[in-house]
């Protein structure tokens, strides 16, 4: 699933609509962007400010881009959609791997019927 969702949602860009922001009023005499400097910094690094110089009605989508939700599903990386389809591919050329070897223990006495 890791593969499928790095390779389709990746570089998406997110576009909230008006129910998806989160809307709020900064103190006076501070702009949205003053008020959410050391959010934007640190946890906030990946939600996008809208309007960063209004001094009311700010305007927070929580994501910028595809790869920052896949962020909070633990898929940090571009490379972890190669990484996930490897281990897809080598689940499945080993269960064939195996099931052909263990054919070939076969003995032909155990394939006699009785």
């Amino acid at each position: 699933m890791g593969a499928l969702l790095v390779f389709a949602d990746w570089e998406w860009d997110v576009n909230c609509s008006e129910s998806e922001f989160a809307m709020f009023d900064p103190p006076s005499g501070q702009t949205c962007s003053d008020y959410l400097q050391a959010w934007m910094a640190g946890p906030g690094s990946r939600t996008n400010l809208v309007n960063p110089d209004a001094t009311s009605d700010c305007r927070v989508c929580q994501y910028t881009k595809g790869s920052d939700y896949l962020y909070t599903v633990n898929l940090n990386d571009y490379y972890y959609g190669w990484r996930n389809a490897a281990i897809c591919v080598i689940f499945a050329l080993s269960s064939y791997a195996l099931v052909y070897g263990l054919m070939k223990l076969r003995t032909k006495a155990s394939k006699k019927a009785e």
